[in-house]
C-alpha cells in the first residue's frame, strides 16, 4: 500500500502490489512501469510513477478543500463530496491500454480512454481503476484524470456505445450531453481548469464477470 498526501489509500499494480487486476471488456491490463518518459508531443520529461501519483493526490487534497468542488460531487447522486471519497475510499490502480499496446504512447489523444472505473464496491468503499499511459504525462493531468473517475464513484453517469456514436456524429441531445459531461465538469469546478476537456463525456466499464464477494477495503 502507498499513501498519498493526507489519508487517501491506494495501491499500484507492479509498484507495491501484484494483486491481479479485474477482467473487463475493452483494454488489456499490465503493470505500471517504474518511470515514464513522456514524448514531446505530450509535454516531455521523465518522472517516476510513484511520484506522479503522490503529487496527484496532493493536488486532489487541495481540490477537496474547495467547497464548490465538494458541492459538485455531492450533487452527482451518491451524496458524497470529494473530501469524503479521499477520506473513506481505497483504490487499486493498474495500467491499461489496447491489446498489444500496453505502455505505447499514441500520436495524440484522439480516441484514447485516459482512465476507467472498472470496479466500484460501495459496501467496502473500494474501487478499481485502469489508467492509460497518456494520463501519466504530468501530476496535474493525472490529478484531473482521477478527479473525473472519482466523480463516477460519486454517481456521475457513463455513456453507452450508442451515446458515443451519437456524440461522435454530433447528434447527442444537449440534455444527455450535459448529463454525461458531469464527470469531466468536476475537473473544471474543482480548480484544474488547464486540464479540463470540453468535448469529453464520461464512461463506466464495470466488471462483467460475477464475484462471490466484494474485495476487502485497503487498510
Amino acid at each position: 500500500m502507498r499513501r498519498g498526501c493526507g489519508v487517501a489509500r491506494y495501491e499500484l499494480y507492479g509498484l507495491g502490489s501484484d494483486r491481479l487486476p479485474p477482467r473487463y471488456s475493452s483494454y488489456t491490463s499490465y503493470k505500471f512501469p517504474a518511470t515514464v518518459s513522456v514524448p514531446k508531443a505530450f509535454g516531455g520529461g521523465s518522472s517516476t510513477v510513484k511520484d506522479l501519483f503522490s503529487q496527484a493526490f496532493e493536488e486532489l487534497e487541495k481540490c477537496a478543500q474547495r467547497s464548490r468542488c465538494n458541492r459538485h460531487f455531492r450533487l452527482l447522486g451518491e451524496g458524497v463530496g470529494l473530501s469524503d471519497i479521499l477520506d473513506e475510499w481505497g483504490f487499486y490502480f493498474f495500467a491499461f491500454g489496447p491489446e498489444g499496446q500496453g505502455g505505447v504512447w499514441p500520436k495524440d489523444d484522439r480516441g484514447v480512454t485516459f482512465a476507467q472505473v472498472v470496479g466500484k464496491y460501495p459496501a467496502t468503499k473500494f474501487a478499481e481503476v485502469g489508467i492509460h499511459i497518456t494520463a501519466l504525462r504530468s501530476a496535474g493531468f493525472l490529478a484531473a484524470t482521477l478527479l473525473h473517475e472519482f466523480a463516477h464513484i460519486a454517481g456521475a453517469p457513463g455513456a453507452s456505445d450508442e451515446d458515443y456514436a451519437q456524440h461522435a456524429a454530433g447528434k447527442l441531445p444537449k440534455r444527455k450531453l450535459k448529463q454525461l459531461h458531469l464527470a469531466e465538469e468536476a475537473v473544471l469546478v474543482c480548480g484544474l481548469r488547464q486540464h479540463y476537456k470540453q468535448d469529453v463525456i464520461g464512461a463506466i466499464d464495470l466488471i462483467k464477470r460475477a464475484r462471490e464477494a466484494e474485495p476487502k477495503r485497503i487498510a
